[in-house]
């Protein structure tokens, strides 16, 4: 067989054996460029002095205090008043002493450690651990002397153990499993060849590894809070006024000088680094390129886009799995999943946003995306890892590695959860969507035309002027309606999320709270109370439109129940006084989905804000709670398939039994009541949508859409 360069990979051939067939010293390492070099041990020694300079500050003002006191401060005998010479020994001391404190809180103060990734133990994974030696042994480097994996949709190696690894060498490899659940092995191997090929950098990582760790100590001292931020929160909330909330207000003070100086050094220190840290990635896509080929590096920066924003997508769906008490059971299959769902027009946004990363900011860490694409493929290399199978046939077990790395992120964020609460992915995903058949009979019936930003009322399909048309004639006045109903039910939706933007504002404004809107202006009062009005407001033509045409859908789904027989009438006929009973609770639920999410906002900044809104709120959330229990009562009386209606709702808010005597927990864990019955409206409508398309299809009734062209439905929740 000729040797072309590029390992050839048999069918019979896992992507692991291919993987470990590359030759020693087969990536070429990019030329030395001693300039380059010499500017970044510079700016190294630049950056490592920010955190000298701050140490400096704290040294000088203790220096400031000794001289202070031992030859400066006037004797406390002597002429002149008592209580003057007291202050000038108390007042100095105590600010001082305060100010140097909480100086040395970066110095000191522990910092909040993220979730720890699963290491493999020796002689688990053995024939991936050997293809990535020997992918080092490609690149030139020692390997490293651990692996680890993540749920995070990253790889990196970094330095293994503090001071003596980065003297040393000792690396560790990390793999977020979501590259590995949504890339060819042909795409992660490039990735890994990036991230080893930093290391083949020695000098230069070793720098980099000392800038990192400098930028990222001053960025967690100014902008991320420790456990002396908890502590102190928790002493303000417990204090009452006089003296001791004095002193904590002081401490509040201390602390955001601290915060301001430390912003300051990292921004300089930032700054310096970022133009160094360009030239290390381009020289590290070249490793990418020669292994994995040239003209594969922009498929590859399109995946990692890709399963960035699946990634994105699976938190907070996830998020929103766990306020019902359910959690994915596998997030790296979850991803893969999202991703294997994309729809063209995702694609499409994803390819638009890597086509627009031109330009390279000179403190971005990274060059631009269209920048390393054009460095990676005017090397036109061929590659010599071209295997195009999933990345996960790499691992003898994927799936329970996922599952594994799962649980222990759940541990490290400490979820109480057990097998109970975990679902499958696929469960997940369909928590707000229509099954399939469902979602196809659904878009075929309404042809779009139907949302939930309101709920139909099946009693307006029995009034005027609904009831004049007959069964073809009220298909036929929808078909007409069609054009005025675009993008109707996304306004109305836009108009509704308004209404509860505009309610936190107005509550804000009714109980003197100083704000800023998100656009960065001051409230106006009149303003924003006559948007509120306009948005709450009933007559108005979005709202008449949907009336009429939901009223229409009621129309016909009469007719279409009329026309079914025996078992098939009797439950199209429950699903109709469920969705009536449904339309009918609404009003009150929305009312106090709005409450909710006006108190919960508040929630945040409430221990800032005074004693009377933390009053108001509380007895507010009090109410809410009294309301929600009455409307949940009322709601065991509606009976479904399996329990009421409100044993439906309380399941789905999967905290309800942590809440106790607490209203503001209250708050949090009902957050799901209004998504769930939103569901179970979307849900028993689009099963009898699916009733009444048979009966029309039985009676000869022409569609909405004589052509159909199937669409995916809508979210239900």
């Amino acid at each position: 067989m000729e040797n072309t360069g590029a390992t050839v990979v048999a069918a019979s051939v896992s992507p692991v054996v291919a993987l470990r067939a590359l030759k020693p010293r087969s990536i070429r390492r990019p030329p030395t460029k001693p300039l380059y070099l010499v500017l970044l041990w510079l700016v190294t020694a630049l950056c490592v002095l920010m955190p000298l300079v701050y140490v400096g500050f704290v040294v000088g003002i203790g220096w400031l205090e000794y001289h202070y006191y031992t030859e400066w401060v006037p004797p406390l005998t002597g002429r002149g008043g008592l209580w003057g010479r007291l202050l000038a020994w108390v007042v100095p001391g105590f600010a001082g002493g305060l100010l140097t404190l909480f100086l040395l809180k970066p110095l000191l103060a522990p910092r909040r450690q993220p979730p720890s990734a699963v290491t493999l133990a020796e002689g688990e994974e053995s024939e991936f651990v050997s293809a990535v030696h020997a992918l080092c042994a490609a690149v030139a480097i020692r390997p490293p002397t651990q692996i680890r994996f993540s749920h995070e949709a990253n790889a990196w190696v970094q330095f293994d153990g503090g001071p003596w690894a980065w003297l040393v060498g000792r690396k560790a490899l990390t793999v977020g499993l979501p590259l590995v659940a949504g890339m060819s092995a042909r795409q992660l191997v490039g990735v890994l060849a990036h991230e080893f090929g930093h290391f083949a950098q020695a000098g230069a990582m070793r720098c980099s590894w000392l800038i990192n760790a400098v930028n990222g100590w001053l960025y967690s001292r100014a902008y991320e809070r420790d456990e002396w931020d908890d502590r102190l929160e928790r002493w303000s909330e417990a204090s009452e006024e006089g003296y001791v909330a004095l002193v904590l207000g002081i401490t509040s003070l201390c602390l955001a000088t601290t915060r301001t100086l430390m912003r300051g050094l990292f921004q300089l220190s930032f700054r310096m680094s970022r133009r160094l840290s360009q030239q290390m990635e381009f020289d590290a896509d070249r490793y990418e390129a020669t292994l994995a080929g040239s003209d594969g590096f922009r498929g590859t920066a399109l995946q990692l886009r890709a399963i960035a924003r699946a990634a994105s997508d699976t938190e907070r769906s996830n998020a929103a799995a766990w306020r019902e008490g359910r959690l994915a059971s596998d997030l790296p299959a979850a991803v893969a999943l999202r991703l294997k769902r994309f729809e063209s027009r995702e694609w499409d946004d994803v390819a638009l946003e890597l086509e627009g990363a031109h330009e390279t900011h000179y403190w971005d860490s990274h060059p631009a995306d269209q920048a390393r694409i054009h460095n990676a493929e005017q090397l036109a290399a061929p590659g010599l890892f071209l295997d195009e199978r999933p990345a996960r046939e790499l691992l003898a077990d994927f799936p329970a590695i996922a599952r594994r790395v799962t649980s222990h992120y759940y541990d490290g964020l400490g979820l109480e959860y057990g097998p109970r609460n975990l679902i499958e992915p696929v469960h997940l995903w369909q928590r707000n969507r229509l099954d399939d058949t469902l979602a196809e009979s659904w878009q075929r019936y309404t042809n779009g035309m139907l949302g939930d930003a309101l709920l139909l009322s099946p009693k307006d399909g029995t009034l005027l002027p609904a009831a004049k048309f007959d069964w073809q004639g009220v298909v036929d006045e929808l078909r007409r309606l069609g054009p005025e109903t675009s993008g109707l039910w996304q306004r109305l939706t836009r108009r509704r999320e308004r209404a509860d933007d505009l309610a936190l504002w107005v509550t804000l404004i009714d109980q003197d709270v100083d704000f800023t809107l998100p656009d960065g202006t001051r409230p106006d009062n009149a303003t924003l109370r006559g948007e509120y009005g306009a948005c709450m407001a009933d007559d108005v033509p979005d709202l008449r439109l949907a009336q009429r045409v939901q009223a229409l859908f009621a129309r016909r789904l009469w007719l279409g129940t009329e026309a079914m027989d025996g078992e098939e009438r009797v439950e199209a006929e429950r699903r109709l006084a469920l969705l009536q009973t449904l339309h009918d609770f609404a009003p009150r639920l929305r009312h106090l989905a709005q409450i909710r999410t006006t108190l919960a906002a508040l929630g945040s900044g409430m221990s800032s804000s005074g004693e009377t809104l933390r009053q108001w709120a509380w007895q507010r959330a009090v109410g809410y709670r009294e309301n929600v229990t009455a409307l949940l009562t009322a709601m065991d009386e509606v009976a479904l398939e399996q329990g009421s209606l409100a044993k439906h709702l309380r399941e789905a808010c999967g905290h309800l039994s942590t809440a106790g005597d607490d209203p503001f927990r209250f708050l949090q864990v009902t957050s799901p009541l209004e998504p769930a019955f939103r569901q179970l409206y979307t849900q028993t409508l689009a099963a009898l949508a699916t009733q009444a398309e048979r009966a029309e299809q039985q009676h000869g009734i022409r569609p909405i859409k004589l052509l159909f062209v199937p669409r995916e439905a809508p979210a239900t929740a």
